[in-house]
């Protein structure tokens, strides 16, 4: 049996391939490259979400934080600040404005730990794409030929760039970052 015969042509616009002997049977008929890509994306996305997710039950999650992290925990009706000394298997040790607490594994009911501030990388990105608005704003606003020019065109690209690079900078750091990621909930 040729391919001709089982693989039908379907509309040329939308490269729908069907299978001609089993396309009323299965129910497939409309099986194009963009489903494919589709259901692709859909099961790339289940499986990270799935690799993603801890036992935040767990107070082993704990025993990966070193001295002096920063975290702040929950226990009855205190929210406590402070930096680990140290995590036993029953209690977790802090250091908070009061000095060193002790708390039982039975009364801590949330710990967040603070994440990384990206201060630093965000102002540079912010300088990097102000500086690319500036320029293609200084780009589009140059004198065009015949046009009375009272700056010329280099000061006015110029010009732009630098201070879409100073907006764009501030932008950058403006941006909350960091926070508080939670790490144990009982």
């Amino acid at each position: 049996m040729s391919t001709e015969s089982v693989w039908g042509r379907g509309r040329e616009s939308n490269r729908v391939y069907t299978c001609v002997k089993c396309a009323g049977v299965i129910g497939l008929a409309m099986i194009t490259p963009q489903v494919v890509c589709r259901l692709g994306a859909l099961f790339a996305l289940l499986a990270t979400t799935m690799a993603g997710e801890t036992n935040i039950t767990d107070w082993n999650n704990l025993t990966v934080l070193t001295t002096g992290t920063q975290i702040q925990i929950t226990a009855g009706s205190r929210r406590i600040r402070g930096k680990v000394d140290r995590i036993t298997d029953d209690a977790l040790v802090v250091t908070s404005r009061k000095g060193q607490e002790t708390l039982n594994r039975k009364e801590v009911a949330v710990v967040l730990v603070k994440k990384p501030s990206h201060r630093k990388r965000n102002a540079l990105v912010g300088l990097a794409a102000g500086t690319g608005v500036g320029l293609g704003i200084g780009v589009a606003a140059r004198s065009k030929p015949g046009q009375v020019q009272i700056i010329s065109n280099g000061a006015v690209v110029g010009v732009l760039a630098v201070v879409g690079a100073f907006v764009g900078t501030i932008v950058g750091v403006v941006i909350p970052t960091g926070g508080w990621r939670e790490i144990y909930k009982k």
